[in-house]
């Protein structure tokens, strides 16, 4: 498996019921927004009583603990001698006037799921988190519950997989929980597949794929998190084995507001 960017809607409808990462670009970013500078990002969040922190180094499996009373309250110069990394659970609370994200909803968030809509996808909920990592950070080996778009704006990562994610995690064993999730010991370089990010960079991370995720910069990002995502009615094998092992939709309560049906609701009224 080689490095793959989709650039058309017909690639990316052949694409996303897999679990091997992809870039994506042209047609398949139907977005575009003027962020503030990083700094000024990280002041905000770490102020925000929503906001998560993680220390990020560990890297072999993920790091579950929250840090971030260690952060609150830091100026951005300590901060960056530090070790962070910084979660922000829904960046359209932060999208109102004269805030970091005014705008958004409108010119990412209603373009992406308009978008989605168009080609035939429906979902149970997709919203938009914001993350920050400082230097010399890493995001644990784990596999996440939801197919993500995964946007670096700004600074430079590395996206880890495999290049054979059946081989080392089989689907069998990829729905336990983040203790259980741990990399492999006998990795060589030619399992791994890795993507360097750079900015204005797109990246799909599928449903439960083994990742993890070096930030040798000051980097922030947008990561759209989708679940129940369905191409004309269909989920993709790899989350219908998820609902199927757990006998039922694990996305029903996981924030329904942000749902397709909602979505198309609210645009009827407009």
């Amino acid at each position: 498996m080689v490095h793959k960017t989709v650039t058309t809607t017909a690639e990316f409808l052949r694409s996303w019921d897999a679990r091997v990462n992809f870039l994506m670009a042209d047609e398949c970013a139907p977005f575009s927004f003027q962020f503030p500078p990083t700094q000024q990002i990280v002041e905000r969040l770490v102020r925000e009583e929503k906001t998560t922190g993680i220390t990020g180094q560990l890297r072999d499996t993920g790091d579950r603990g929250n840090a971030m009373e260690v952060f609150r309250g830091m100026s951005f110069d300590d901060l960056m001698a530090t070790s962070f990394q910084l979660r922000y659970p829904d960046v359209t609370v932060l999208d109102r006037p004269g805030d970091i994200f005014a705008g958004f909803t409108q010119q990412v968030l209603e373009p992406w799921k308009g978008y989605l809509l168009e080609h035939g996808f429906t979902w149970d909920r997709c919203y938009a988190l914001a993350r920050v990592s400082g230097p010399n950070t890493c995001t644990g080996y784990h596999m996440d519950r939801s197919n993500v778009l995964f946007w670096n704006v700004c600074g430079r990562k590395v996206f880890h997989g495999f290049r054979d994610p059946d081989r080392w995690v089989p689907l069998a064993q990829a729905n336990q929980g983040r203790e259980a999730q741990i990399m492999p010991e006998d990795l060589s370089d030619e399992d791994v597949l890795s993507y360097e990010v750079d900015d204005n960079t797109l990246l799909w991370n599928h449903l439960l794929t083994p990742h993890w995720v070096d930030a040798p910069e000051l980097t922030f990002g947008i990561n759209f998190s989708h679940g129940g995502l369905r191409h004309n009615g269909r989920l993709c094998r790899y989350e219908q084995h998820l609902y199927d092992t757990l006998g039922r939709n694990p996305n029903e309560a996981w924030h329904p507001e942000t749902s397709s049906a909602v979505f198309q609701e609210k645009a009827a009224r407009h």
